[in-house]
């Protein structure tokens, strides 16, 4: 069945913020006769502003391009394949958080909306990431003779940046932190950045251009891989006939109802003649459970609505008066002393897009 004939086609991808704002928002289609297989997306404005290229920069601040990633939050989470960023890692501790390797970062650069003409890349579009956490796993490993078991990374990762983004430059994808199980048939699709030119100038001055091009690919759920594929490749998927290529790794992917319910981990191309290949998608649901050993979601992922996040605030309930959203509840307190006059550090949830609060426990 061709997968402009799935009774799921197309899917509309957005923003919770363009949901929220009741904005008109436009289905995935392609155009200019490309292919639903694999075809380029025009949405500065809205899914680039969630969906991020990761770079690589050296020690003299050389960009590669690695991959894609996309925001989980206002306040600089974002989450990629751990493939993606294994350049960064050095060593991981027991609670999967990974010493960085140093003279290596990696960046994100964030939507910046149209750009016309030769212009550099502002120093603000460039998000540093400041430390990862990778979920690890036991696996038995038949070649070690004296342990049973070893811990490898399932192959997702959670970035955290620096700083927090500019506000403009920032979006995010209806999420769950236990999304739901994609049904064999299901038609999903995936977003990334297959196409980045590497910028061969240094940081502080990018000549002009990382060139870049946004791609959404539809597919078909084949099969369910809850252990992952083999021994070594121990990261939960699921099976996609699909047309991924290598550069949209990290990317989410989306079911019918525009939720992100994985992201692209592996791929084989097409075989010559064919429109799709195989593919595998992280299963965000069985990679990350409740009881996760090493690794949970990020707080600021709320678990009952996917388009709020939740983040410490300076909170005055009488007048209602909210200042802020401090990275941390120390700053939260720190900022509620300031103000003083019945203000107190409390963690609040916002619907993305909008001026809506509630207040969701005591500090």
């Amino acid at each position: 069945m061709p997968l402009t004939d799935h009774p799921n086609y197309p899917i509309t991808a957005a923003t919770c913020e363009d949901r929220s704002q009741a904005k008109r928002l436009h289905a995935l289609v392609p155009e200019n006769g490309e292919s639903a297989a694999l075809f380029r997306v025009q949405d500065p404005f809205g899914l680039r502003k969630a969906v991020v290229p990761i770079f690589q920069a050296d020690r003299n601040d050389i960009l590669t391009g690695m991959g894609t990633g996309f925001a989980l939050d206002p306040w600089g989470s974002f989450l990629t394949a751990d493939h993606v960023t294994d350049f960064l890692r050095e060593g991981a501790s027991q609670s999967g958080e990974m010493a960085i390797r140093p003279n290596l970062s990696a960046l994100a650069l964030l939507g910046m909306g149209l750009v016309f003409g030769e212009v550099g890349v502002p120093r603000e579009a460039l998000a540093l990431m400041a430390s990862l956490r990778t979920p690890l796993v036991e696996v038995e490993d038949p070649l070690n003779f004296v342990a049973t078991a070893s811990t490898r990374p399932i192959d997702i990762t959670f970035l955290n940046a620096a700083m927090s983004p500019p506000p403009n430059m920032i979006g995010n994808l209806p999420l769950r932190r236990h999304p739901s199980t994609p049904r064999v048939g299901e038609l999903v699709v995936a977003v990334g950045f297959p196409e980045i030119e590497l910028a061969h100038g240094a940081v502080p001055d990018l000549p002009t251009s990382i060139t870049e091009g946004m791609f959404a690919a539809y597919g078909i759920v084949t099969q369910h891989h809850p252990k992952g594929r083999d021994r070594s490749s121990p990261t939960p998927v699921f099976e996609v006939r699909a047309n991924w290529p290598s550069g949209m790794s990290g990317g989410p992917v989306f079911n019918a109802a525009g939720e992100v319910i994985g992201l692209v981990s592996r791929s084989i191309a097409p075989a010559d003649g064919e429109e799709l290949g195989t593919a595998w998608a992280t299963w965000l649901a069985a990679s990350i459970p409740p009881e996760h050993p090493t690794v949970s979601w990020p707080e600021s992922i709320d678990p009952g609505d996917l388009y709020f996040r939740r983040a410490w605030g300076a909170l005055r309930l009488d007048p209602w008066t909210l200042e802020g959203f401090p990275l941390s509840r120390a700053d939260a307190t720190a900022l509620a002393a300031s103000l003083g006059d019945g203000f107190e550090a409390r963690i609040v949830s916002q619907r993305l897009g909008t001026e809506t609060y509630s207040t969701m426990s005591l500090a």
